[in-house]
């Protein structure tokens, strides 16, 4: 489990904890640059082996890709879908000839280029992490970037590609990183005593809503003895006998401003079930993201074969209405930055500002309005600025965007932690009632997509029901309730298939009311149903009869991952072992 407690930095020690973040975030990008470096060789060596007419169909690919973006840019419909006919084509042959030289060379590409993307010593990725390590970042930091960076590649290589590098402005979060993995962690009572020499939390003022204390987190090397030093609130008590497994330096960028906060992962020393009472067998939940005057109902959930019976649930209102006026406020601040381009790109340019302010003005009046992001012109600022040529004009613009900027951002995160906490407690409540949770997994990734690459033509949702999905967040709520089901042991099942095609009352057809869409009704018993109850309700109905099998089946697959998982990793360990063991000269003793 993972427990957070806000703190606040010391100024003495915030440019230490900032050049630690620095180090953390140079370290990403050079290992994104050594991957795709790698990435970039393989792919050059499949080509290459794959003979002419895939070098041609390559050529061809990359040309339509461009034809097919100057399309866009242009919003040129017609063109768009004869190019993607066109590259379609193209494209699935070169994969296919692509794939049959990376079967013909699987084991080539594995020793060549690979294997030098990993966590292993002998990986061009680790010695990249490991110089890191050297200039002053804290070991368990760069393993945390280190993994992230493999995760980005592990996501990326699956298109053919390396993955992208990271950029610091667009960055909202970052972390740094503990690790105690020895005997299982750190006993909590250790950190609140002050015992341990890497990270001290000390409840000075007890525990408590508006209780704080002393805290200390070591930065980089132990060697280098320096420590991010604070209070912190200890609102919440950690459990007796708890170990810490992990800790985690977390800050945030809200607006202009930053949060901080330290992270606990925390092993209990005992499962802790939140179930107290007997529990129903089955309830069925049925996503969607229709609004009307009640509210944007997001799910459904029935513990029947009635669909009257099941209940809707709607986001509070009050999440959306903050949404709509941070959209409002952001449209405000693309309405002024439409506004002031044309002023930016109509600066008469001095040679004594410097080079980087003449390079960034060249480049920006080169692009269009809308492709300029409004963080590009406040760092326009900041350099007229440090060259004392910031013109009045320019300085009430970036004063009037940082004050909506601040509110944008401050309302959105208002708005977002609103919704998490709503169906946190949704998913904690529908988990203590049952055992057994159907929930139909979201496919939404085409759902959001404006254009289609394979055919060049628009979504099936246009841009009101894309920004409905946004707002309701449904994976947010498909997440907290399979994570809830896992700490409450309840069992969760998934059902394929279109549930409010047929009615749940007679199972005849059935279709949408011309005055509703979100209404049904059935062509054989004249029913008129809600779709979402009605789709809860037929998914209740279809797994009820093999609810006993499938969640048997269900803790079989559970018991079986976690037993691979347990054998996976006792035989990393050993893998370990042995290598350093070799590595020392087979002083060592074998592992038993």
């Amino acid at each position: 489990m993972i427990y957070e407690f806000g703190v606040r930095i010391d100024e003495n020690s915030r440019s230490a904890v900032e050049d630690q973040i620095i180090r953390a975030r140079r370290l990403y990008n050079d290992l994104v640059a050594q991957i795709r470096a790698v990435v970039a060789e393989m792919n050059s060596y499949v080509l290459n082996n794959s003979g002419g007419r895939a070098q041609t169909l390559h050529a061809e690919v990359e040309a339509l890709d461009n034809e097919f973006d100057s399309a866009r840019a242009r919003n040129d419909e017609s063109a768009m879908k004869s190019i993607a006919e066109t590259r379609w084509s193209r494209s699935r042959e070169l994969h296919s000839a692509l794939t049959e030289t990376r079967k013909h060379l699987k084991g080539e590409l594995q020793s060549r280029f690979l294997a030098r993307i990993g966590k292993n010593s002998a990986c061009d990725t680790y010695h990249v992490r490991s110089e890191a390590v050297a200039s002053g970042l804290g070991w368990a930091t760069a393993n945390a970037v280190l993994e992230s960076a493999l995760q980005a590649f592990r996501k990326s290589i699956q298109q053919g590609r390396g993955p992208r590098f990271s950029i610091g402005a667009d960055k909202v979060q970052d972390t740094l990183t503990l690790q105690f993995p020895s005997a299982g962690g750190v006993l909590a009572k250790a950190l609140l005593e002050g015992k341990h020499r890497e990270l001290a939390l000390l409840p000075t003022n007890g525990c408590g809503r508006r209780k704080y204390g002393e805290f200390r987190f070591r930065l980089g090397a132990a060697t280098a003895n320096t420590y991010a030093t604070g209070t912190w609130q200890y609102h919440r008590p950690l459990p007796e006998g708890a170990q810490i497994v992990v800790a985690r330096l977390v800050r945030r960028k809200i607006g202009k401003d930053y949060k901080w906060a330290v992270q606990l992962m925390v092993r209990l020393p005992e499962p802790v079930f939140i179930v107290t009472e007997a529990r129903k067998p089955l309830a069925s939940v049925h996503f969607g993201w229709a609004t009307d005057v009640e509210g944007r109902r997001v799910a459904a959930i029935a513990d029947s074969a009635d669909p009257h019976a099941a209940r809707l649930v709607c986001l509070p209102r009050q999440v959306e209405e903050t949404l709509k006026r941070v959209a409002a406020l952001q449209s405000e601040r693309d309405t002024s930055r439409d506004g002031i381009i044309p002023l930016v790109k109509a600066i008469e340019a001095n040679e004594d500002w410097g080079d980087d302010v003449l390079v960034e003005l060249a480049a920006l009046r080169k692009l269009p309005v809308h492709h300029v992001a409004i963080s590009r012109l406040h760092r326009l600022c900041r350099m007229l600025r440090e060259a004392q040529a910031l013109p009045e004009w320019l300085d009430v613009w970036r004063k009037e965007d940082r004050i909506r900027w601040q509110s944008v951002a401050h309302m959105a995160r208002h708005a977002r932690n609103t919704r998490r906490d709503y169906y946190r407690d949704l998913a904690a409540d529908l988990v203590r009632r049952y055992d057994a949770i159907v929930l139909e997994p979201l496919e939404l990734a085409d759902t959001l997509r404006k254009i289609d690459e394979n055919t060049g033509e628009r979504g099936k949702f246009g841009r009101k029901a894309r920004s409905g999905l946004m707002v309701a967040a449904l994976y947010e709520l498909e997440s907290a309730i399979r994570w809830s089901a896992t700490k409450a042991r309840s069992a969760v099942l998934e059902l394929i298939g279109k549930t409010a095609n047929c009615c749940a009352v007679c199972g005849g057809q059935v279709r949408a009311a011309d005055e509703d869409h979100q209404l049904l009704r059935c062509l054989d018993c004249g029913a008129d149903l809600d779709r979402k109850k009605n789709g809860a309700a037929m998914a209740w109905q279809v797994c009820l009869a093999q609810r006993e099998d499938a969640v048997r089946d269900f803790w079989i697959e559970r018991r079986a991952a976690h037993e691979k998982q347990r054998a996976t990793k006792a035989e990393r360990l050993v893998r370990m072992t042995e290598g350093r063991r070799q590595a020392r000269g087979g002083n060592a003793a074998k592992p038993r």
